[in-house]
């Protein structure tokens, strides 16, 4: 079932173009996302995290590992030091046209943020 296209629609909207094969890829992730399990942090093979944050997650993410990249797209994970709720935290691309040196500005003034 690699080959085949999705027609489903986001929001109603429009059509994903990708093949399920490309958005099972652009989606990877170590993180599996269950609330039958205790949350673990076992970076960088696997984090366990509960399905959804909690009002503590606001104050208390802290950074997981350094800077993952995906083809074109940056991330990192973020989690929450009290439940364990974890994401990936995309890092925006410069634009097309812009100086190749605003990216490497925008990340490390992003990761002062989170530091």
């Amino acid at each position: 079932m690699s080959g085949h296209v999705s027609s489903k629609r986001v929001n109603g909207d429009r059509p994903i173009g990708h093949s399920l094969q490309e958005r099972d890829d652009m989606n990877a992730t170590i993180v599996e996302y269950t609330d039958e399990k205790p949350p673990i942090n076992l970076y960088p093979q696997r984090i366990v995290s509960p399905t959804r944050g909690n009002t503590c997650c606001a104050l208390n993410m802290e950074q997981i590992g350094g800077i993952q990249r995906e083809e074109n797209r940056s991330y990192f994970y973020r989690r929450c030091r009290v439940c364990g709720y974890t994401v990936r935290h995309f890092l925006s691309a410069p634009p097309p046209d812009g100086p190749s040196s605003s990216w490497g500005n925008e990340s490390a003034n992003l990761l002062k943020l989170v530091a």
